[in-house]
């Protein structure tokens, strides 16, 4: 078997600029030697009307993000070798303290040993950061400046059958270390190494419809918490792909989140993925997506059930002008308490490809973030000009 191309469009953007992927574009090879080497850069600059997002007092700024990338292939009939490099400096003009450099370094094999059998490994190194009001997992920390960690991970795929065949299976496994490094005293119960496996059968029911089952075991060690836990989730659903217009899977099951600690409470329940595409026209695509999980917490609760919905719609209205328009609402509740938070998400993109090598853009961005904790709500506003090249 041979792989199709793999000079796919560089969509490493900047984070958080834009809730809408940017523009593709088709950056030209320099060849070193058996390798192509893709360079590109991203540029945004725009205004936030609450940087910190806070409740009240809100401070407004001048943003500016650059992020340079660098992608490093190798491909012969059965593998693909990749290295990637981006680097993002971040500039808030009103107030430098919450200015960050983030770096990202990732590499991945694809390896098709037979037509049954295929390997995908991925391994990364990331220096990353948390803005101010918007750390994950419910709590605000009062600090001056973004929390800082590093992420390290590795990830392994195994899949076996026939792409033609009545049944596939896959195994996953990972595992990944986060470690903060700066503000100990607010940020040691927060670090964390994880295990995690799953396994997925699929069987063909018909050419282009397949019935799914997935079992999946997340373990999460703490290394100054005693939110130690198991994630264990069992999953049934459907994938098809049943005409040209629509595709999609469902997956629905049980979830369960036990504590080694036996002083927190364990939780299960309902669980659910879906993802379904329609395209309408061969130029317009709707994405709709809704999920459960029982997820982390870094407030008193145990942990969090996370209802999520979206919808996006993606439209070309010429071969080299796409807007975007996505909606996003995450509904979630504090185990252990009445807390309960929903942020609604509502961003609006327009990107024009000039040429091959560069794509300008502009996005709108509305977070409204609701919840019946003191000061746990916010209103956020973003509008960004983006810019994307290469060679």
């Amino acid at each position: 078997m041979v792989f199709s191309p793999k000079k796919q469009a560089l969509l490493v953007g900047l984070t958080g600029i834009l809730s809408s992927p940017a523009f593709a574009i088709e950056p030209a090879a320099v060849a070193i030697g058996e390798m192509d080497l893709y360079p590109s850069i991203n540029f945004a600059t725009g205004h936030d009307d609450n940087i910190v997002a806070t409740e009240n007092n809100e401070i407004s700024s001048w943003v500016t993000r650059i992020a340079p990338n660098l992608l490093l292939e190798a491909e012969d009939s059965n593998k693909l070798l990749r290295l990637n490099y981006t680097l993002e400096k971040g500039i808030v003009h009103s107030n430098t303290d919450d200015n960050y450099l983030d770096h990202n370094l990732t590499t991945s094999l694809n390896y098709i040993a037979n037509s049954r059998n295929r390997f995908d490994i991925q391994a990364s190194i990331v220096k990353g950061h948390e803005a101010r009001g918007e750390e994950q997992g419910g709590a605000t920390s009062i600090t001056d400046k973004p929390l800082e960690f590093d992420l390290n991970s590795i990830e392994g795929v195994y899949s076996y059958g026939r792409r033609e065949a009545k049944g596939q299976i896959e195994l996953r496994g990972k595992y990944q270390d986060k470690d903060f490094t700066n503000f100990d005293a607010v940020t040691a119960s927060r670090d964390y190494d994880q295990l995690d496996f799953a396994a997925k059968f699929k069987y063909k029911l018909t050419g282009k419809t397949s019935a799914v089952a997935t079992a999946s075991q997340s373990k999460i060690d703490y290394d100054d918490s005693n939110k130690d836990n198991t994630n264990n989730r069992y999953l049934l659903g459907v994938e098809w792909d049943a005409t040209a217009k629509t595709t999609g899977a469902i997956n629905v099951g049980w979830a369960e989140k036990d504590f080694k600690d036996a002083s927190l409470i364990d939780t299960d329940g309902g669980t659910w993925d879906a993802k379904v595409i329609w395209n309408p026209k061969s130029y317009s695509t709707f994405t709709f997506v809704t999920g459960q999980e029982f997820g982390e917490s870094t407030t008193t609760s145990s942990n969090i059930d996370t209802k999520s919905y979206g919808v996006d719609w993606q439209h070309f209205w010429k071969d080299h002008i796409k807007s975007n328009i996505t909606y996003n609402s995450n509904k979630e509740d504090f185990s252990e308490s009445t807390r309960k938070d929903t942020t609604d998400t509502l961003s609006l993109s327009m990107n024009y490809e000039t040429t091959r090598w560069l794509s300008l853009g502009v996005g709108y961005t509305l977070t409204d973030k609701s919840s019946n904790f003191s000061n746990a709500s916010y209103k956020k506003k973003t509008i960004m000009f983006t810019a994307q090249g290469s060679l």
